[in-house]
C-alpha cells in the first residue's frame, strides 16, 4: 500500500517538496553554466545560443507531455494497487518517447539551416547556431528521455533520486563546459567553441540518463520488459497521448505569452522597459522555485490518493494548497517590500531600469497568489487526468485575461499599467482555476 494514503498531509508534502527545491537549483546551475561559458566566446556565440531557446523549449514541451501522460496514469494505478498497469505504462511511455524523439531529431537535423533562417538567424550567428543544433538534434533523445524517466520515478513518490540525478548532471556540465569549449592542453583536448558546449551538455545528460534509468529499473522495478500485443500497445499509447498532448500545448503557451508581453513592454516603455521585464522575470523565477517544487510534490500525492478513491484527502490537499498560495503571496510581498530595489540593482546600474524593475516587482507580486493557485490546481487536475480542463484554464488565462488586461493597462498607465494588468489577470486566473478544480477535486 502507498505510504501517502495515510498520515499527515502537510508532512508528506513537505518531505516531497524539499528534494525538488534542490533539483530546481541544479537545473538553474546547469542552464546558467552554459550561458556563462558561451558568453565568453563573444556576442555572436551568445546570440546564437539565444536562437536555440525556442526550439529546445518546443522539444522540451514534448518531454513534458509524455511525462505528464505517463505520470498521471502511473500515480493513480499505484494508488489503486494496480502495479502491473503502472509498470506497463512506464514501458510503453519510454517506447513512444524514443520513437517520437528520434523522428523529431532526424527532421530537425535535416532542416536545421532552414529552420533557423525562418527564426531570423543570419551571418555568423546562423553558422554558429547550425553547428550547435545539428549536434543537439543528433543527441536530442538525451535531452528528452531523462525528463520522462524522472517523471515516472517521481510518480512512485521518490523525489530524492531525481534530485541526485539532476545534481550529478549539473556537476558534470559545470566540469565539462570549460574543458570542451576552451580546450585543455594537458589532456590534448582541443578548443571546440560553441560545439564544445553542446557536447558537454549531451555528455552530462548521457550520465544522467544512465543513472535515472538504473534507478527506475533496478531500484523501483517499474519497467515491464514483456512484449505487449500490438493492440494493447496502441491503446496504451492512446491513453498517454490523450493526456500528454494537452500538457505539451500548455507547456508551449508560456513562452508565447512572454513574447507577447515583451512586445507590449517595448511598445509602452522602449528598451528600458524590456530590460526591466527581463530582470523582473529572472527574480520572479527564483522566487517561484519553491512553488514549482511544491507543484511537483502534489503530483504523486494527489494521484495515489485519487487512485485509492480517498477523495477526502484530495479535497483537503486542494484546500491546503489554496491557503498556502495566499500565505506564500503575503510572504513574497513582505520580502520584496524590503529587497526589490536591491535585487533590481543586481541586473542593471541604469537608474530608470532599476526604477521600472522595482515597480514591476512590487505590483506583480500581488498576483503571485493567483500564479500559485493556477499552477497547483492545474497540477492536481493533470494528475487525475483532466488535462483538457487545464488547457482550457491556461488558454482562458492567457487570451482573455493576461494579454488583454496587460495591453489595456499599458495603454492607460504605460509600463506600470502593464504590470498592474498582469497582476489583476493572475489574480482572476487563480480564482478561476480554484473554482474549476473544486468540482473535480472534492
Amino acid at each position: 500500500m502507498s505510504r501517502f494514503l495515510e498520515g499527515d498531509i502537510k508532512g508528506h508534502l513537505l518531505r516531497l517538496t524539499f528534494p525538488s527545491i534542490g533539483g530546481m537549483f541544479a537545473i538553474m546551475a546547469f542552464n546558467l553554466t552554459d550561458t556563462y561559458f558561451v558568453s565568453r566566446l563573444g556576442t555572436s556565440a551568445l546570440a546564437a545560443m539565444g536562437f536555440t531557446f525556442p526550439v529546445v523549449m518546443a522539444v522540451g514541451a514534448l518531454s513534458i507531455g509524455f511525462s505528464v501522460g505517463a505520470s498521471s496514469i502511473v500515480t493513480r494505478a499505484l494508488g489503486a494497487g494496480d502495479r502491473a498497469l503502472a509498470r506497463r505504462t512506464v514501458a510503453d511511455c519510454l517506447f513512444i518517447t524514443v520513437l517520437g524523439t528520434l523522428l523529431i531529431g532526424f527532421i530537425g537535423f535535416v532542416f536545421t539551416r532552414k529552420l533557423f533562417i525562418v527564426l531570423g538567424a543570419e551571418g555568423e550567428e546562423l553558422e554558429l547556431v547550425c553547428q550547435y543544433m545539428r549536434i543537439w538534434f543528433l543527441g536530442s533523445l538525451l535531452a528528452v528521455l531523462p525528463a520522462v524517466i524522472d517523471g515516472c520515478l517521481r510518480a512512485t513518490g521518490d523525489m530524492f533520486r531525481p534530485f541526485i540525478v539532476m545534481s550529478t548532471v549539473a556537476a558534470f556540465n559545470i566540469a565539462l563546459d570549460p574543458v570542451l569549449i576552451f580546450g585543455f592542453e594537458p589532456l590534448g583536448i582541443p578548443a571546440m567553441g560553441i560545439r564544445g558546449a553542446v557536447w558537454a551538455t549531451l555528455a552530462a545528460r548521457l550520465i544522467g540518463t544512465s543513472l535515472t534509468f538504473s534507478f527506475l529499473h533496478f531500484h523501483a522495478r517499474m519497467i515491464d520488459w514483456s512484449r505487449p500485443h500490438i493492440r494493447e500497445l496502441l491503446k496504451s499509447w492512446n491513453r498517454i497521448l490523450q493526456l500528454g498532448v494537452p500538457a505539451s500545448i500548455n507547456q508551449a503557451i508560456n513562452p508565447l505569452l512572454f513574447g507577447v508581453l515583451t512586445r507590449l513592454a517595448s511598445s509602452v516603455g522602449g528598451v528600458k522597459a524590456v530590460a526591466a521585464m527581463a530582470s523582473s522575470t529572472r527574480i520572479e523565477g527564483v522566487m517561484f522555485l519553491v512553488s514549482i517544487a511544491y507543484s511537483i510534490a502534489l503530483g504523486p500525492f494527489t494521484g495515489h490518493n485519487y487512485g485509492a478513491r480517498l477523495l477526502g484527502r484530495v479535497k483537503e490537499t486542494r484546500q491546503l494548497s489554496n491557503r498556502f498560495a495566499f500565505y506564500y503571496c503575503i510572504a513574497s510581498c513582505i520580502f520584496l517590500f524590503f529587497t526589490a530595489r536591491t535585487l533590481a540593482g543586481i541586473f542593471s546600474d541604469d537608474t530608470e531600469v532599476i526604477r521600472l524593475t522595482k515597480a514591476y516587482l512590487l505590483i506583480c507580486v500581488f498576483g503571485h497568489a493567483g500564479v500559485h493557485a493556477v499552477m497547483w490546481n492545474c497540477q492536481m487536475l493533470n494528475t487525475i487526468g483532466k488535462t483538457r480542463k487545464v488547457l482550457m484554464i491556461n488558454f482562458f488565462k492567457v487570451t482573455l485575461l493576461l494579454i488583454p488586461l496587460s495591453w489595456l493597462g499599458g495603454r492607460i498607465y504605460g509600463f506600470v499599467g502593464l504590470a498592474a494588468g498582469l497582476s489583476v489577470g493572475n489574480m482572476l486566473a487563480g480564482i478561476l482555476a480554484a473554482k474549476i478544480a473544486r468540482a473535480d477535486l472534492s
